[in-house]
């Protein structure tokens, strides 16, 4: 089974996305290719990083976004670049365990008919350590009745190509409105159940800037977009 890594770009720090490509690059399980999405960034240190990683020996591919219309827009250009069996999410500040592809593959290969598998992450700030704690199995009623929204991570999480090419990826999400949440709510109405596993296999940073924890992101059109979501997996 091949694995494809998409990984989107929009402003990091050279370092810390140095951190994310080489996590990527070091696993046990090699990807078969890392799809980074220049999410038009300004030239700059970040730019040329970018381009560079395409000369590399690692199967690296370097997809370029006409304007930043969001992450949705972006992953959606990254997804349609994949030709691989599994595609795993990775963010650009976050550091993949060495062996978050080998254990997608073994569960993916043990379970064929199961589409969707999430991982538990270790969030680090300067001043905290804490973990998710996502259930086992994530199914429609669950995330109806859950009153929260994070029951399954973005980044780590794998599925398989053609069913997730199948839902038209992560669609025309507003500019920066829950792509991932909304994206979890189309494999849960196509009756798929969404699985996590027990592993923490990625450590996630948090800082002003991580976008789980952006300012927009608590405005009143936020929940509002959650809970249109979360309501239409009755509709």
């Amino acid at each position: 089974m091949t694995i494809d890594v998409v990984m989107p770009v929009f402003e990091t720090p050279v370092e810390w996305c140095r951190e994310a490509i080489e996590s990527i690059r070091i696993q046990s399980l090699k990807a078969n290719n890392l799809i980074i999405v220049d999410d038009n960034n300004k030239p700059g240190d970040l730019k040329e990083y970018l381009y560079e990683q395409a000369t590399c020996e690692c199967k690296t591919i370097v997809v370029k976004t006409n304007e930043n219309k969001g992450i949705a827009a972006a992953l959606n250009l990254g997804l349609s670049n994949c030709t691989s069996d599994l595609i795993v999410r990775m963010d650009s500040d976050d550091i993949a365990r060495p062996n978050l592809l080998e254990l997608h593959n073994r569960y993916f290969e043990a379970f064929p008919k199961r589409h969707i598998c999430g991982v538990q992450i270790k969030l680090f700030s300067k001043s905290r350590v804490w973990y998710s704690n996502h259930p086992a199995i994530v199914t429609k009623e669950f995330a109806y009745s859950d009153l929260g929204f994070w029951f399954v991570n973005q980044p780590g999480i794998a599925y398989r190509r053609e069913t997730v090419k199948s839902l038209g990826y992560y669609g025309d999400i507003p500019f920066n409105l829950a792509e991932d949440y909304a994206l979890w709510i189309k494999f849960l109405r196509a009756g798929y159940l969404i699985y996590n596993r027990k592993e923490i296999l990625i450590d996630y940073r948090v800082h002003p800037k991580s976008f789980s924890y952006a300012p927009d992101r608590k405005a009143p059109e936020w929940y509002e977009f959650l809970n249109q979501q979360k309501k239409s997996l009755y509709e």
